[in-house]
């Protein structure tokens, strides 16, 4: 009994956390419900579910986000065990920057949320591409003590998405689609790539330091 209680009390924080987020989620939810008079399965269930879909529905797209979400994942657990701290500075940048993407593409921020309020979807890109600038001119040194061929390819075949979307519309399903939302597919994957072996090369960075 007494394990019990120690481990509860251990668990504090963390349930309070949990609570938190939950509810703040679900008090975001039933905002969204009667604000805008949404129906709550459109707001809780699946996508296939509600537009009454294949399960393979978006197949692309699911994985993609799930990989967004593996890269921030593997980012933010590997700050713990990197003692470096311009190391730490880039990988936690990382996260923010990596948490944007997978967010946007999840939630449609560039081609849906952003121009419902009125910002152009250009504009959206040019912020995001501020940003990226900023981050590459902040770290680009470091990078290049990584795997960067890998980061390259990877902001490369983003950019080759970006002007499909931008510049090649309506030509043929595999221009507009298959190629569009494949090179950001493979972008993503190379994204996720470099950031593993980058955190694992940290990591034996400080291993080494450490001996």
């Amino acid at each position: 009994m007494s394990v019990l209680i120690n481990q509860l009390k251990t668990l504090l924080y963390s349930f309070l956390l949990i609570f938190v987020v939950g509810l703040i989620l679900l008090g975001t939810l039933l905002g969204i419900h009667f604000h805008k008079d949404v129906p709550l399965e459109i707001l809780t269930n699946d996508l296939a579910v509600i537009g009454e879909l294949p399960i393979y529905a978006g197949f692309l797209s699911q994985v993609g986000i799930l990989l967004w979400s593996a890269a921030a994942a593997i980012c933010m657990y590997s700050v713990q065990f990197i003692a470096n701290k311009e190391h730490q500075k880039f990988i936690k940048a990382s996260v923010y920057i990596t948490m944007l993407l997978g967010l946007d593409d999840a939630f449609m921020f560039h081609e849906t949320l952003f121009p419902s309020l009125g910002i152009h979807q250009k504009v959206v890109f040019l912020c995001y591409g501020i940003m990226m600038l900023v981050y590459l001119y902040r770290y680009y040194k470091l990078i290049l003590t990584t795997d960067f061929i890998l980061f390259i390819f990877a902001l490369g075949w983003f950019g080759i998405s970006m002007l499909i979307d931008n510049c090649i519309r309506d030509v043929s399903p595999y221009i507009t689609k298959l190629a569009e939302d494949g090179t950001k597919f493979i972008g993503i994957v190379t994204w996720l790539v470099f950031f593993a072996r980058t955190c694992k090369k940290f990591q034996e960075y400080n291993d080494l330091k450490s001996t």
